[in-house]
């Protein structure tokens, strides 16, 4: 939920002329940061940090706690830890009328407790779809509820794209020789993937129907991501959140990318709903609350956007030619620096030459993708 930006704002008030001094008492062992909500539908996962105060925005992972989800009636599910400050659980078997809360021990002895909090039934996502304008795509999502007014929502998205680096080879330097690439070895064709890193809320709270209509939940440039270069698919996940869940959830925003003035809402004020039942004076920054998931995937193709030219990353990527003795092979390609695409051939037909580039015009790999195509892709 991006809360480790709001340290980092407080490094950027420190440009100010004037040096504002956040008055806020950060505890020996740091601030408690719990990100995360109850997924009802499927996997929870919470994470745990600590910041070690505004001056220093960092946020260290804390391992070894113990959590456990609790019903109102008694229930307990408890969370296993899975590295790096992650604590999971798989899809819980709760019950709708039931209130829910996390507990949290801590490897030093603390214990935290959330408020209880309602079970939000999340509806349908109408449509997924977008806009392409002249310099970027937009997507948005629809979405509504008869049951109740007004609603609050958030959203998430995973969106994955598929690439091709600049050169397809069929060869590969190996022992001193140039062989036939295998075709479980190719890497021409990648598939990236990323999450969203932004809150996207919205409520209708001033509507006469729960109603959201083409919400903007990301924009896609297109001349500095190669996100568009051939085929995009974007996963968005809706949340009905509370009232109260929704407030912490713009104050965070407000920190987070705002970036506004010391007038803002400092992160020592967003608080949110879990409190030290060890020490009630300590400060606490996370909310958990608990919500079901929905979902609508989507694809985009190239051709479906503009006739733009789409930036590729691969702008710089030339080619040329090793002659075939074991010297200039050598020379060339056995640092790993650059790989070999194909032959090259005389007036007559016979091989005189080997094309390469660099290992990063070849290897689709090395732009963060994987050459294994997802299971979900179309």
């Amino acid at each position: 939920m991006n809360i480790k930006y709001w340290f980092f704002l407080m490094v950027l008030l420190a440009a100010c002329k004037e040096k504002y001094v956040v008055q806020v008492n950060v505890p020996a062992s740091g601030f408690l940061v719990v990100q995360g909500f109850i997924n009802v539908t499927r996997n929870s996962d919470i994470m745990m940090s600590r910041a070690s105060g505004l001056d220093t925005p960092l946020l260290i992972p804390e391992p070894g706690a113990a959590l456990e989800v609790q019903s109102q009636a008694g229930a307990s599910f408890p969370l296993t830890e899975a590295g790096g400050g992650h604590y999971t659980v798989g899809t819980l078997p709760i019950d709708a009328s039931q209130q829910y809360r996390l507990h949290i021990k801590t490897s030093n002895g603390k214990e935290y407790l959330s408020d209880f909090s309602s079970v939000k039934i999340t509806p349908p996502i109408d449509s997924v779809g977008f806009f392409a304008g002249p310099d970027a795509l937009t997507v948005y999502v629809s979405t509504h509820d008869n049951q109740s007014q007004p609603g609050y929502y958030q959203w998430q998205f995973e969106e994955t794209w598929k690439y091709n680096a600049a050169f397809s080879s069929s060869l590969e330097y190996r022992y001193g020789k140039i062989v036939a690439r295998p075709d479980s070895d190719l890497v021409y064709t990648c598939w990236r993937s990323d999450h969203s890193s932004v809150i996207d809320i919205a409520n209708t709270e001033k509507l006469t129907s729960n109603v959201i209509y083409q919400f903007p939940i990301t924009q896609i440039p297109y001349n500095s991501t190669n996100k568009l270069i051939n085929r995009y698919s974007i996963l968005v996940k809706q949340y009905a959140l509370t009232k109260d869940w929704y407030q912490w959830n713009q104050k965070v925003q407000k920190n987070t990318e705002q970036l506004g003035s010391i007038f803002d809402a400092q992160p020592s004020q967003t608080g949110g709903n879990i409190h030290c039942t060890t020490n009630p004076l300590e400060k606490v920054i996370g909310f958990v609350g608990i919500t079901t998931e929905t979902g609508k995937r989507i694809f985009i193709d190239n051709l479906q956007i503009p006739a733009v030219v789409v930036f590729s990353g691969y702008e710089y990527c030339h080619n040329d030619t090793t002659k075939l003795n074991s010297a200039d092979l050598f020379n060339k390609f056995d640092n790993g620096r650059f790989m070999p695409i194909g032959y090259t051939y005389d007036s007559v037909g016979r091989v005189n030459g080997v094309q390469g580039a660099l290992s990063e015009c070849v290897d689709c790999q090395q732009r963060g993708g994987t050459n294994v195509k997802p299971s979900f892709w179309q």
